[in-house]
Parts: structure tokens; sequence; C-alpha cells
């Protein structure tokens, strides 16, 4: 075997150089999109394994099926290349690190476009570009060494870069350049590969690279990054925010039922800095959620890779948080997070299930947190700027979702804002004017005051005939749609406030939850505001004493005892029914996503298979309609001994076609096909005949002193393929359909007597005769 390795690595090697450079360049777009260096040793090791199998195919001349099997057996015991983090040092495969590989070729494409870069090496995300540099790698060397036409082994280094760059980020600094190497490079080698490449060219081609590489350089530099097609953000993954009520809406439940219970722990949070949980820019006259997708960057969260933020900055804290009586989706988190890592027993489930939004910098786990989780944060705290130095600051233009006004918000943002000039002006009159109300939980034994946020308890708040009464949870829902209506962006948050003075573990009680305003400023982000008052405005409502007026006592007979209200069963029936098909709707998209990556695979790997049986439909196709009836009957006579050529048979370059008919006879009944054939000895018998009499009657055809009829061509090619059926029937189903995917008689047909197309009178090695002349 190596000595025949040895000689194609000796015909082919530049081949082989070139298509490697080449899958390795298409595959840069995924540098920062992994962001890892493990990236290299998958990318480097596919094309190396890929580059392997090619050639030790070519040197044994396996077929398909062979090089496929070949493939399949790289991708398993190198699967620690897809999945290192599974492996044993990273290297040596485990159950588990197969698995996730076998796993990978379907649903590591999803994962691509669904996780935010830099996705690292975890899990089995590394199987897709392995994959792609594996089977790109093994189908162009094994184009470029097996066939007569080398150019289409530049086909699948085409169509990597274009998946890479589907499949990466929006900049586009370096996807031109990328292109405009790989069409250099294979113009040079596609020339040079078919003798096109002379001298006198060599000028012209250097120019045509050197003007194309100068104008899509520039073209990358100018084109915006918006213009960009990238997978990652036309894709709409979960969660669906639907499924999980405002958290501003459970606000008073923190305060009625854990006002002294340590909600969460946090150790090293920075002094003056604020845990957030939510943020929300969308108000539909009940509550403040998070925005649709569509409407606004605040409802596209995605799951992060190795770490939120790619490049990790300066004066950054490192937050470790103990959960608590905290329950929910949503993961408290501060600052600008750069990464969030979760500990503890439940951290693989909660990593798994963590999404995260950019542009808000809040994140959620559709497990959900239960007390005892832990989980650390790294994160930037801002400070915030003073009114001085956004005195002078622009407020910045950001798209925000309709929201429903009331009428009174309406009237009471014109009542703050009179006297206000500047849009600095305008938010701290408002911030101003709600602060003037009084503050209250309406807990037992405080004020009267009752929660939520909708527009009936807004409208009390802002235009009952009492004073305003409300705690954080009405006055920031309050500020928030005040600014909407006067078009200033604004959006509402909620978190918990540490207390002031504190050091080491901080403790975080339901007393300790707040929510506030943020609004967008050039230059500084966003910038909070906390219209709510300070805890000691509390109204006392001014009424007189009740009289003491004691009435009779009258004992009272017990009431009735009532039976609790049962539904009919059809009607739970009916929403379990609609429970299960909402819950089939929501499982559709991945359903779909996993569906089409599969279909993507297959049709990868059937690719050579599907292009070979085209190019053989096409061959047919064109010698049963194309030229004179002679020409057509003489099509029709080698289209029997391609199909004998692709069974096995060697057909001798001089036989004429009677010679050709018992060639082929003999071969396939030749004695190692006895035993397996003797059920089909009529079979070969019928064939025999059929292939002598179709020999004689293609030489009258092509040789006769007039040209055939129509009818006879048509009559001729019925006789054809009914001998090919037959034939199929004598070799067996399994056989024929592997000599369909045969290349042998494509390769010969390459390889005919070059005296046929000069119009000589003898016959090529199908058993052909050249065109009569008229």
């Amino acid at each position: 075997m190596i000595p025949a390795v040895r000689q194609v690595l000796a015909r082919r090697g530049v081949d082989v150089a070139v298509i490697s450079f080449l899958v390795l360049a298409a595959l840069v777009p995924f540098l920062p999109v992994f962001g890892t260096a493990r990236l290299v040793a998958a990318v480097l090791g596919g094309v190396l394994l890929g580059a392997a199998v090619a050639v030790v195919g070519a040197a044994l001349r396996w077929g398909v099926l062979p090089v496929l099997a070949a493939l399949a057996a790289v991708l398993v015991l190198f699967s620690a290349l897809g999945a290192p983090t599974t492996a044993l040092g990273g290297v040596v495969p485990t159950p588990e690190t197969i698995g996730a590989v076998g796993r990978g070729v379907v649903t590591s494409w999803k994962d691509v476009v669904t996780v935010l870069p830099p996705l690292g090496a975890g899990g089995n995300l590394l199987t897709a570009p392995y994959l792609l540099a594996l089977v790109a790698t093994c189908v162009s060397v094994t184009v470029a060494a097996r066939t007569r036409r080398p150019v289409w082994a530049l086909v699948p280094p085409a169509l990597v870069l274009v998946v890479a760059i589907l499949l990466g980020t929006a900049d586009v600094t370096t996807s031109v350049p990328l292109g405009l190497v790989l069409a250099a490079v294979g113009l040079v080698w596609a020339s040079w590969r078919t003798g096109r490449m002379h001298a006198g060219r060599v000028p012209g081609v250097a120019a045509l690279v050197a003007v194309g590489a100068v104008v899509g350089g520039a073209a990358g530099m100018l084109a915006p990054p918006s213009d960009r097609l990238v997978l990652r953000e036309r894709i709409e993954p979960p969660p669906d925010l639907h499924d999980y009520p405002s958290p501003l809406a459970g606000f008073r439940e923190y305060v009625k039922n854990h006002r002294e219970e340590p909600v969460l722990t946090v150790d090293g949070l920075p002094a003056g800095a604020q845990v957030r949980v939510a943020t929300l820019d969308a108000y539909d006259g009940t509550a403040w959620a998070v925005a649709e997708p569509a409407q606004s960057g605040s409802g596209e969260y995605l799951r992060i890779g190795e770490r939120i933020e790619p490049e990790l900055a300066d004066g950054l804290h490192e937050v470790s948080v103990t959960v608590g009586e905290y329950a929910g989706v949503w993961v408290p988190v501060l600052g600008t997070p750069y990464d969030v890592d979760f500990t503890g027993a439940g951290a693989e489930d909660l990593s798994r299930s963590f999404f995260f939004n950019r542009s808000t910098g809040t994140g959620l786990t559709t497990a959900g947190l239960a007390p005892g989780d832990t989980y650390e944060v790294l994160a930037a705290v801002p400070v915030r700027p003073t009114n001085t130095e956004l005195a002078g600051a622009p407020l910045a233009d950001v798209p925000l979702p309709e929201v429903t006004v009331p009428d009174v918000v309406t009237t009471v943002a014109a009542a703050l804002t009179a006297d206000a000039s500047t849009s600095i002006a305008r938010i701290q009159a408002v911030e101003q004017g709600l602060q003037a109300g009084y503050f209250s939980h309406g807990l037992e034994g405080e004020t009267p005051s009752l929660p939520g946020h909708g527009a009936a308890r807004l409208d009390s708040l802002l235009g009952g005939e009492d004073p305003m009464v409300g705690d954080e949870e009405q006055y920031a829902a309050a500020m928030g749609l005040i600014l909407r209506s006067m078009s200033v962006p604004a959006r509402v948050v909620m978190g918990f406030e540490a207390p002031a003075g504190a050091d080491g573990p901080v403790e975080l009680t339901g007393d300790d939850v707040t929510a506030w305003v943020e609004v967008p400023f050039e230059g500084h982000g966003w910038v909070p505001f906390y219209p709510t008052p300070d805890e000691d405005r509390i109204w006392q409502e001014e009424s007189p004493l009740p009289q003491n007026r004691p009435q009779p006592q009258v004992l009272q007979p017990p009431p009735p005892a009532q039976e609790p209200p049962d539904a009919p069963p059809s009607d739970r029936q009916d929403v379990e029914i609609e429970d299960e098909e909402e819950k089939e709707d929501a499982a559709l998209p991945v359903a779909l996503l996993v569906a089409a990556a599969a279909a993507g695979v297959l049709l990868i790997v059937l690719a050579p298979l599907l292009v070979i049986l085209a190019v053989k439909l096409r061959r047919r196709r064109r010698r049963r309609t194309l030229g004179p009836p002679s020409t057509r009957v003489a099509g029709g006579w080698a289209e029997i001994v391609d199909a004998a050529t692709d069974l096995g048979v060697e057909v001798s370059r001089t036989a004429t076609r009677s010679q050709a008919a018992g060639e082929m006879v003999a071969a396939l009944a030749a004695p190692g096909e006895a035993t397996r054939r003797q059920r089909r000895t009529a079979p070969v018998d019928a064939s025999a005949a059929r292939a002598a009499d179709l020999a004689r009657r293609a030489d009258a055809g092509t040789f006769g002193p007039a040209e055939p009829g129509e009818d006879h061509v048509t009559t001729y090619w019925g006789e054809v393929e009914a001998t090919l059926v037959r034939l199929r029937t004598a070799v067996g189903r399994r056989r024929w359909w592997r000599s369909r995917v045969s290349t042998r008689s494509l390769r010969r047909t390459r390889r005919r007597d070059p005296r046929t197309t000069a119009g000589a009178r003898t016959t090529d090695s199908a058993g052909t005769a050249p065109r009569r002349k008229d």
C-alpha cells in the first residue's frame, strides 16, 4: 500500500497541498466565532485526515462506499477533535466523546447559530468545523486526483467559505480578502493543472489578482456590517419570553413574603453597585415586560459560549452569588457582565439553559434558579455621570417598541415639564415631581397602597384626588411611561440595592428589592434615575376617630358548607389537549432546525453520488436524442458497453461490437460468479443472445448504405432498455446499484481512441462507429 500511496503523492502532491490550504483558508471566518486555539487543532486535523483518506482511496482505487466508510471510521477514531472537553486529556476519546460527536453531526450546526460568540470548545460545538474540514478536503482531493476535471475540486472550498461566512459574525473585514485569496490561488492552480499557465500569461494573471485584491479590499472596508447575511442574526432561537411573567409584576411578593429573609447572598459586591434582575422596555397597559425580538434588541436572548464578551477589559469585578429565597428564570447580575459561570450541583443544567442579552445586560435560565444554586459573575460596574456632564449630552437614538400610554400620563407629563427647556431638565423635572409623592408598600400598619402597575393603578397614582402613594414598582413604571409619552427613550429596571456600608458577603433581603428608570445619553450609555420618594415620606390621612357604638350580640347559625366547583371532564380534557398542542408547537422550530441540519449533512455526504448519477443520466439522454439516427443507434450500444464497464468488465479497446459482446457475456458468466448466479442462468443466456443481436444491428445501423429510420432508432433503444433490465436481474440488485455510482465508464469515455474524432471508419473502445459524413 505504501508504494501506491507514494506514487499518488508524487503525482498529486501539489494538488493535495493547494486544496488543503484552500480549505483551511475557507475556515478562517470561524476564528472569531469560536475564539479558542482548539479550533485550529480541529480544522487542521480534519484537513489532514480528509486528505489522507482521499490519497489512500486513490492509491487503492476505492469506490464511493469504501471512502464513505473510511470517513465514518476516522470521524469516530479522532472524535476528540470535535469534542475535546469530553476526551481524556483532550486527546483520547471516550464513549461520551463518540456520542457527543455523533449528536454533533446533526445538532452542532444549530448550536453554532444560536450561541453568542465566542463559542469556545465546550460540548460538541467543534464538530461542525471538524466535519466541514474532513469532508470538504476528502471530496476535493478525490476529484483532483481521480477525475479528468480537476477544476471541480475548487467547488468544496468555495462552499465551505460560504458556510463559514453565514455561520460567522457580521464583521466583513476578513471575508472579502479571504474570498480574493481563494479565488487567486484557485485561478493559478487551475491554470497550471489544466496546462494553460504559460510564461506569457503570468504577468496578466498577476495583474488581474492585484486589481481584484485592491478593489475587493476597499469594498470590504467600506461595506457596512448590516449588509452581511449572518444566520445567527436571522434565526429567533428559544426561549419564548411570553412563557415567563414580568418580574416587576411580582415586586410586592418579595417585600410581603421575604422582607427579613436573605433572597441573595453576594460576595465581592462593589460599593454602590446594584444587582440587576430584568430590563423592561414594553408596556401593554397591564405590565412592563421585555419587547418582542422584532421590536427591540432587548428580546434577543441567545446562548453564550465560552463567555459573554470576546475580549476582557480592565477593572472587572468578580462576584459570587448564592441563591436564597429567590426563585425564577431571571439571573441577577450587576453592571456590564463579561462572563457568568454557574457552579454547584446543578451547574450543567443551568449552563445549558442559560441565555443572555447583550443590549440589556440581563440573562435568564430556562431551568430556573432555586435555593442553593451558585454562580460567579465577572462584570464592569459603570460610574453614573454627574448632572453637569449630562447637561450637554444629547439623548441617544435607541429603537424601542410602542407603548400604551394612559391619558393621565400625558396630562401629568405636560404639568411636570412646563418650565423645562432641555432634555435633562425635563427628565429631572419628572424625577423630582414623582419624588414629591409618598412611599408605602401597602403592608399591614402602613398607608394603603395597592400593588401592580397597570393602567388603572397608575391612573389612581397620578390622577386621583388623594396624594401619590406607592413604592418603587409604581413610581418607576410611571416615570418610564411619562418619558416615553414625551418621545424620550426610557426603560424600567428591576433589581436589588445593597445596604449602605455593607462589607464582605452581603445578604440581600426582600426589603432590598427596588426598581429604577434608565435613559440613554450619547457618550454615557444608559443612565439611571430614581423617581421613588424616600421611605420616610409617609402620608397620614387625617380622619375623625370612629365613635364606639356597641351592637347587641346575636348568635348566628354557621353558614352551610359549600362544595368546591369542579370543571366538567370535557373542559379539563380540552385544556390538557390545548397545553399539549402548545408544547408541540413550541418544540416545532427546534425540530425543524435539527431536520434541516440533518438534511444538510446528508446532502453533503450524498452529493458525489448524486453528481455521478446526474452525469450518467445526461449522457444517456444526449446519446438517445442528439445527432443523426446512425449516431443514436451507436449511442445505444455504447450505453450497454458503459453499463458492463461499470460492472467491472474490461472491454478491449480494439474489439468490434460482436467481439465486445462476447467479452462482456464471458466476463459476466465467469466461474467466480457461477455459484452466486446459478439461480439466474436464464437471464444470463437471454442477455448474451440479446447483446449479440444488438451488436449486429448497431453495425448495420452505422455501416449500412442508408441512414436508419426513426422507428428503427426508437425500437433499438427500447431493446437496449430491456437488455439493461435483464442485466440488472442477472448481476443482482446490490451489484447493479454499486455500478450506477461507479466512475469507470466516465473515465473510459475520456480515454477513447483519438482517431474517432478525425472521422476514421474504425470503432472506438465502446464499439461506437464515428458519425457518417454526407
